[in-house]
């Protein structure tokens, strides 16, 4: 029998809106507003500064972001964390967000430290820290799919699930943390979650082609974006690494939103036609 989910993102899309309109606002608006308001409004302030001030800003809020989401998750109330997981413990997704912000910190900083004073290879290079981010997780993506397909059991606790289970496609971790605590959904979620997917064949192939589409679709814009990035008249690459990807990835939501609905709509038949069968038999 199917598993229904407490949860319907038609009452939380405000929520779920909310949390992730810091994390994006700062880096298509502040960031490229400052970058070229300060770049090409002001000659005469130093260009590193310059090249500083958007970046820090969005350090500013990531930051900001990132500890509203770990406060949550560290409360005494397991509300939030993944399912029998320490007090403390952080969720799959915000591991995956920490790898993320070190590798573009690690990219701006060796960018910003470059002491040849080519300017107009320092912005390339700052205008990379999408595609560093959509290559990453593709990657991880591919990691994880790789593990599944080959049955790697979990030899340690990998968010809600204990050691000996099977390696989950990187979306069910993903889905999973997300709704639970930036929608709100919480430990209530990720137990009804979790058995949806461990009771629905249909379910689980969902998961696992959702997976698959996404980092598909990732490794192609990182790699469409780095070739513009560094292709590109100067001028114009900030603003096409800082907000190119962002509505790609928007064409990727409304997809999977359809194709989910989809797919849960082909489950259901399925479910009534098996219902009905021993009745006609």
């Amino acid at each position: 029998m199917t598993v229904e989910l407490p949860y319907t993102l038609h009452t939380r899309y405000a929520s779920i809106a909310t949390a992730w309109s810091v994390i994006l606002t700062p880096p298509i608006f502040l960031n490229l507003g400052l970058f070229y308001g300060l770049w090409y409004g002001k000659p005469d302030l130093d260009r590193v500064l310059v090249l500083t001030l958007p970046t820090a800003i969005f350090g500013l809020f990531t930051a900001l972001a990132t500890i509203d989401r770990v406060w949550k998750l560290i409360q005494p109330s397991p509300k939030y964390r993944p399912l029998n997981s320490p007090p403390h413990a952080l969720d799959v997704f915000q591991w995956g967000y920490f790898a993320v912000l070190v590798s573009i910190s690690a990219l701006i900083s060796s960018a910003l430290a470059r002491k040849d004073a080519d300017h107009d290879f320092q912005i390339r290079l700052l205008s990379l820290p999408a595609v560093i981010l959509m290559a990453l997780v593709a990657t991880l993506t591919l990691l994880s799919l790789v593990l599944h397909l080959t049955g790697w059991r979990l030899p340690f606790r990998f968010g809600s699930m204990p050691t000996g289970n099977v390696l989950r496609p990187a979306v069910y971790y993903i889905v999973e943390d997300v709704v639970a605590v930036d929608g709100g959904g919480g430990a209530e979620y990720r137990n009804a979650f979790c058995a949806r997917y461990e009771s629905s064949a249909v379910f689980r192939r969902m998961i696992f082609e959702v997976s698959v589409v996404w980092m598909l679709w990732f490794y192609v814009l990182a790699g469409v974006f780095a070739v513009l990035v560094f292709r590109l008249p100067v001028v114009a690459v900030y603003a096409v690494g800082w907000a190119g990807p962002f509505p790609c990835a928007g064409i990727m939501v409304v997809w999977t939103v359809f194709y989910v609905r989809v797919r849960l709509m082909e489950e259901r038949e399925g479910l009534v036609d098996a219902e009905r069968a021993p009745l006609l038999g």
